[in-house]
């Protein structure tokens, strides 16, 4: 049995303050959130946007402080992969420069250690001098990946990672990312609207709606026997996109 590697205990997050001689407002962004997710395994969060996944993760990553609630971690090392992450990297850094990038902010050592990021995301050796706009769009979306894993993360945070790829490239980062989950024993926190893609993925799902998960449980058994409203809407929706875009 997996061992657990994050749980997550009445989170609540919220922006906005109220002042002491009244007035002011507060807007409740995540509810009372709880989740477990065992090492080398995939937590898939769906839910519309504005449902409160990506704070949520900000929030598990260290980016923003929650105002309650408990996150244990056992002091694993987390790391987070945003939208559209190949777009984000520096076109004038070379593949190694972005690499490294997360060694030089900790102050640790790098030898050799961009080579092997490089490898395990199934890029040449050879490009580490290449600057990023002279990678394909892909191969940035591997660069990426290979920034995220050289601090050797237990466990990555993917907040709508795949949005804006196209079928051929999602299904390639998601061989990759399978691969890499066996190989490193990882764990992944998969925020995406793609229920097909999620499926393939995840081993288990929780669906957020209004900061706060209204359903959770196996992946399969979830979409299988869809206990809320807003689940069976995402799973709908999801079946009739597939339909209209000729099932691909």
């Amino acid at each position: 049995m997996a061992s657990e590697l994050l749980r997550v205990h009445n989170l609540s997050k919220s922006y906005g303050s109220r002042r002491w001689w009244g007035g002011g407002s507060v807007m409740m962004v995540v509810r009372n959130v709880s989740l477990t997710l065992a090492r080398g395994e995939t937590l898939a969060l769906v839910g519309p946007s504005g449902s409160g996944k990506s704070t949520l993760a900000r929030c598990l990553a260290g980016f923003e402080k929650a105002d309650s609630g408990e996150i244990l971690t056992g002091g694993a090392r987390i790391q987070m992969i945003f939208q559209q992450p190949a777009s984000s990297l520096n076109p004038r850094f070379t593949a190694a420069e972005i690499i490294e990038e997360p060694l030089l902010i900790q102050r640790r050592d790098r030898s050799g250690a961009a080579a092997r990021a490089m490898e395990l995301v199934g890029l040449s050796q050879a490009g580490l001098g290449k600057r990023a706009l002279h990678f394909s769009g892909g191969e940035r979306q591997r660069l990426a990946i290979a920034r995220a894993l050289v601090v050797e993360p237990e466990l990555l945070i993917l907040d709508e990672s795949f949005a804006g790829l196209d079928a051929r490239l999602q299904s390639q980062i998601a061989d990759l990312l399978r691969r890499l989950q066996r190989e490193l024993d990882l764990a992944y926190l998969l925020i995406s609207h793609d229920l097909e893609l999620v499926g393939g993925m995840a081993h288990a799902l929780a669906v957020m709606e209004d900061g706060g998960i209204v359903e959770q449980g196996p992946t399969q058994a979830v979409l299988a026997a869809p206990q809320h409203r807003l689940t069976r809407e995402l799973i709908e929706a999801g079946r009739a996109l597939s339909f209209g875009s000729g099932g691909q």
